[in-house]
């Protein structure tokens, strides 16, 4: 388990120029998963496989989705080992960040955060079901040509502003063989793999959301998370697949 002294906050998943998808999204189907399991993983960390392995099972018993909806996020801060992780991007180790200063300033790889109250390199499958979602505020997404619609309502009775993610992925699973670095000779293969992640909003106390977003090209699906403020636990999910 490789660790990563924590001393800046970084803007959780800043914007990104590759948010800016247009599809329209036919035949999609939102659902709502009562479990959001992310992970934090490296293509050149040496320990990661092993979660990796557990995160890719997870996915398959949920057929990708279900229940629990798993997330992997490829960080950056290892690049320098050897091995440029060619999922890696600067926002998801901040995301990484913003969850670590809810957890004490720990930032590690392999990092598994449930429904982001939680966090382990390793996890049993009991233990991920053991932590559900009540999923309110409820978020609905509705198709609008190239668009999605999301409107959220928040509970009059919270204490502070609501975090809206959203979060872009590819289902199923993504194999890489890396050349150089601790996992040289080794492929490297990842479940529902995170391809960018933008806070598109917060919603005040008893206030409401209603916000269009581009929609997923084809191949791609994305989760609308609502947090507990900035890298706080995870209050409810949609998520939107094709």
């Amino acid at each position: 388990m490789r660790f990563l002294r924590l001393s800046i906050l970084f803007v959780v998943c800043s914007g990104l120029t590759g948010l800016g998808f247009a599809a329209t999204p036919k035949n999609r189907v939102q659902s709502t998963p009562v479990t959001v399991l992310e992970l934090f993983t490296s293509q050149g960390c040496s320990s990661c496989p092993a979660a990796n392995k557990f995160v890719r099972e997870t996915a398959r018993a949920n057929n990708g989705v279900g229940d629990v909806l798993t997330l992997s996020y490829s960080v950056d801060y290892w690049d320098y080992l050897g091995w440029k992780d060619t999922f890696g991007k600067p926002e998801f180790s901040a995301h990484q960040r913003a969850y670590g200063v809810q957890f004490d300033g720990q930032v590690y790889t392999p990092q598994m955060v449930i429904n982001g109250a939680v966090h382990s390199a390793r996890f049993s499958n009991k233990k991920v079901r053991a932590h559900t979602l009540d999923n309110r505020p409820q978020i609905t997404i509705v198709a609008n040509g190239d668009m999605l619609n999301i409107y959220i309502r928040a509970d009059p009775t919270g204490k502070k502003p609501l975090n809206v993610m959203a979060v872009r992925y590819q289902p199923g699973i993504q194999s890489v063989p890396v050349k150089r670095g601790e996992n040289r000779g080794r492929t490297i293969s990842l479940a529902n793999v995170v391809q960018a992640c933008k806070e598109i909003g917060y919603i005040k106390t008893g206030g409401s959301f209603d916000q269009q977003i581009p929609a997923p090209t084809e191949g791609e699906a994305i989760v609308i998370i609502v947090q507990d403020g900035k890298g706080g636990p995870i209050l409810s999910a949609a998520n939107f697949t094709p």
